[in-house]
Order: C-alpha cells, then structure tokens, then sequence
C-alpha cells in the first residue's frame, strides 16, 4: 500500500497511533520546563526513529496541523514540545490578547507567517480567553504558505487572511532565497540572481491596508534580516494609527539592543518591555508588558 501524499492527503492521514500520541503528550504535560524540555527531544527522536517526518497533530488546543519534521526547524521542535516551543514570546502575546475586552476585535499581523504556528497559537489562545481576533498572515515562499493554509483549513480557522507576497520598502519583484536545510530560513534579496523563484514584493503599510485592518494590537515580525528596511519605510510613511502596539523581533543577530530593526524601534518611540534570548518585544509607550 502507497504512502498518502502530503500534499493532497485530508489532515488525519498521518494521524498517530494512540500509543505514540500519549507519548507525546506525557512530554509535554511534565511540570517543569528543564525536564519537559529534556523529555520533549527524547520522545521527538523516538517518534522520529521509525522514519517518520511527517505528522498530522493537535498542535495547540483546537488548532491542527501538518507538521513536516525533515525540512522546517520549528514544525520539528512545535511536534513534541508546543508547550515550550517559543514560549516567553507567545506567553506574552497572549498576555496582551488577555488584557483586552471581549467585545474588541484584537489584531495580530503575523509578518513571515512560515506555516502558520505563531497564528495558530493566536487563534487558540483568543478562543481560551474568549477573545475575538483577527489575524494577517503574510508568506512569500509557496510552499510554506500551501502548509500554513492546509494547517488553517484542518484548523477550520477563521477571520484570518494570508497574503502572498514579500515584505519590502517599495513596490516591486524580489528573489526569494531558500536555505538549504531549514525551510523557515527564506531570505529576500533585490540583488539579481539565478537562484530563487521571483515574488512580489509590497510595504507593510500595504499589506495592513489590503487586509483591511484599522489598527495592529501585535506584531510578530521574522522576515530574515529585511526587518530594519521593512520598519524604515514603514515608520517614515504610515499613519501611526496603525503602528503595531506591540512588536516581536528576533534580536540575536545584534550585538546590541539598540542595533538594527529593535533599534529603529526605539528611535521611534517603542520601548524595550522583554528581553528574550533570541527575541525582543517592543511596546509603543501606552502599553505594557505581560
């Protein structure tokens, strides 16, 4: 008997027995995170070991997913570990979702949405908090768009649209640059080059506008270095009414705070409200930190 096809196979065709998926969850229901987190690889490796690199699980509650353990760093790490997977980032997130009124519609644009974890963790934690939210999801690279919607669709997610084109300070066309072993790494380059596929490329400000959003609450922001080109354009022409009030970065490339796209953050007035070890959050002054 075949194999089902990845891309054409209903979610549930790579569901786990029940005896692996009590495993994986015995992992993540450990108390403590150094040892969840020691747990969490063993039984990864274990899961993994009959050759199994994909798999189709509840990856955070009422959210599924397809997850691809070969080729995509955090698919692999959310399959065992949704519990630790990017946690201080995603607690504070759902710190803000918490805060607001149930009778407002909370906004979260999730920039680089690679196959749609950060957004599927929105939409759970919006409907444990009994919150309404919608979502912008923007990806450039096909095929992990073609998984972030597979994932929303066995979701059955709704108020969230995906756009499918590159972030950039202008219009135009950009090669987009697949690294070799982790598909999450897709890169922007302006430079002409044989290698990549050609996408579009729009503004931020575009991208919120089409999406028909009046306001960010959050913003989750991982585009592979094109942040601080990205930011600039954006804060040099869009109307502050729709500056995110909270924005997640990734910061350990940068030897200082104070460095690149978190930098350009604070020159415009943001606040550094959480230090992460690879992220940072930056908060307009009216708001604070979970």
């Amino acid at each position: 008997m075949s194999n089902p096809d990845p891309v054409s196979a209903p979610y549930g065709a790579f569901a786990l027995s029940a005896s692996d998926e009590s495993l994986r969850r015995i992992a993540m229901a450990l108390p403590t995170n150094p040892l969840r987190r020691g747990a969490e690889s063993i039984v990864r490796r274990l899961l993994m070991s009959g050759g199994r690199n994909i798999a189709d699980i509840e990856v955070f509650p009422g959210q599924h997913a397809r997850v691809h353990l070969k080729d995509n760093r955090c698919e692999k790490r959310v399959f065992a570990g949704s519990r630790t997977w990017d946690r201080e980032e995603r607690a504070t997130i759902r710190g803000v979702i918490a805060k607001n009124a149930q009778n407002r519609e909370i906004t979260f644009v999730d920039a680089g949405a690679n196959a749609g974890l950060y957004t599927l963790s929105v939409l759970a934690d919006a409907d444990a908090l009994h919150r309404n939210v919608k979502v912008l999801a923007i990806e450039p690279d096909p095929e992990n768009r073609r998984r972030l919607e597979f994932n929303l669709n066995a979701s059955n997610a709704q108020n969230v649209t995906v756009l499918p084109f590159a972030l950039g300070a202008v219009e135009g066309k950009a090669n987009l640059l697949q690294a070799s072993n982790n598909r999450g790494e897709v890169s922007v380059s302006q430079t002409e080059t044989s290698e990549g596929i050609i996408v579009p490329l729009r503004p931020l400000q575009a991208a919120i506008e089409e999406a028909g959003l009046g306001h960010v609450d959050i913003m989750k922001m991982d585009i592979e270095g094109f942040e601080e080109t990205v930011l600039t354009a954006f804060f040099s022409e869009a109307p502050r009414a729709i500056w995110p009030e909270m924005i997640l970065l990734e910061t350990r490339h940068e030897a200082a705070i104070t460095d690149g796209a978190a930098g350009l953050c604070l020159k415009h007035g943001y606040q550094l409200a959480r230090q992460m070890r690879q992220n940072a959050v930056l908060v307009l002054p009216n708001e604070t930190s979970s």
